[in-house]
């Protein structure tokens, strides 16, 4: 029997093909948070269980472990910590693997 997710997966992650969910991740901060409050809580949980499938997002996952569901307030915040955090580890990374020359005045 074959594995279709693994399939599925394997075409949505060629490089020519661009989910919504990954425009959000790697989109410009600038007025983000602007742009998040206008999006549907439906759309933010499904962006932040897309991003994170084991956090507890969905209503039944909230549900199931007891714990109250995600308000809209809730997803925007969480949604833009996560984004911010996207961009803070892709700054990281380039400025690391960057060549770094150290200059001293004597």
């Amino acid at each position: 029997m074959e594995n279709k997710f693994k399939a599925n997966r394997e075409f949505t992650s060629r490089s020519i093909w661009s989910d919504w969910r990954e425009q959000l991740k790697d989109s410009e901060i600038n007025g983000l948070r602007q742009r998040l409050e206008v999006m549907d809580r439906e759309v933010l949980v499904d962006w932040l269980q897309w991003y994170n499938p084991k956090g507890n997002y969905t209503d039944r996952k909230c549900m199931d472990n007891g714990v109250k569901p995600l308000c809209k307030s809730k997803a925007v915040e969480y949604t833009h910590r996560e984004i911010l955090r996207n961009h803070t580890k892709k700054l990281y990374s380039n400025f690391s693997n960057g060549s770094i020359q150290l200059m001293f005045n004597n």
